[in-house]
Formats: structure tokens, sequence, C-alpha cells
């Protein structure tokens, strides 16, 4: 079973994602006019210019589902998760994920992903997404909760299920 889904990016990250450039431009712009010589404005600027590399790097993609692993993939890194692993996966209404603060994470800079410290549970989780709604959360038997947002919540819920059960099949066979 090979099953794609692609993240979709909504109006209020592509807003973000123009703002935080329009500010790093500025910054930069403003360093380089008032700020004469030295090395802080070239640290600011390389600063800016790494971490932006850095998150664009790890913009979420496509969620695939393979014969025994879920891939959450991104520009330039693949999160595999055994599907016989996955404990526990449902959707989540937008309202649960208010709780929801970023520790390593982007915030609207081409989506939301990376580390967010959970206040409700009191605990980290990781979260990739390209709009902040259509979320599914996917717990596996760790206790390792994973956030993705995914337009076809349904689809995806019920193609993992039905990969978990033809695993589950073909084992006792």
């Amino acid at each position: 079973m090979n099953q794609s889904f692609n993240f979709h990016t909504d109006r209020r990250t592509k807003v973000l994602t123009t703002l935080t450039f329009i500010i790093f431009v500025v910054g930069a712009a403003a360093l380089f006019l008032l700020y004469k010589g030295g090395f802080f404005s070239a640290w600011f600027i390389s600063l800016v210019l790494a971490l932006s590399a850095l998150m664009i790097l790890s913009i979420p993609r496509r969620i695939a589902i393979l014969e025994e692993t879920l891939e959450i993939q991104c520009i330039s890194d693949t999160t595999e998760i055994d599907v016989r692993e996955i404990a526990s996966i449902k959707k989540v209404e937008k309202r649960e994920m208010r709780w929801m603060m970023p520790l390593f994470a982007s915030s609207g800079f081409f989506g939301y992903y990376g580390k967010f410290f959970d206040f409700r549970e009191l605990e980290t989780v990781t979260i990739y997404a390209s709009e902040w709604n259509n979320f599914v959360e996917i717990t596996d038997i760790y206790d390792t909760r994973v956030y993705v947002s995914c337009r076809d919540a349904d689809k995806l819920i019920q193609t993992i299920t039905q990969a978990q059960n033809e695993l589950a099949t073909s084992s006792k066979e």
C-alpha cells in the first residue's frame, strides 16, 4: 500500500511567511544603513540567513504511507514511524492546539513545524503542519505524540488503520 498526502499551505501561513521575510529584510537594511563597520551587522545577517536556510530545509512537503512505515517528508529530512508502533491516531480540533507553545520551531514561516511544548499535558510534542488546522494526532507505543496537518484527515486515518490491519493479518499467517 503506497499512499501520499500533500501538505497544503493556507492564506495565514503565506501572510506570516511574507511578513517574516519583510522583517528580515528591513532589519538587515537598517543594520546596513545605520551601523557602519564592525562585526555586528555581518553577524546578524549571517545568523538570519543560517536560521532561514535551516527552516526552509525543514518545511514539510508530504505524508507518505508505505508498506510498513509512515513517512513525514520534509525538503531535506524524512521522519519515519513504523505503522506497527502507532498506538493511536485521531483527529484533533483546532481549539485543542491553543495550548501549544513553540520551543524550537517555526510558527508560520512556511508552516508550523518543530518541537512545541503542550501546556495541557506538560510535555514536548512534534508538529509538522503547513496550516494551523486539520490536525491529526499520532501517538506511538512509546507515548511520543506527533501532530500533522492534513486536509483529508479521515482518509489518512483510514489508510493508516488499513495498513495496520494488513500488517497484523500478514504476521498471523
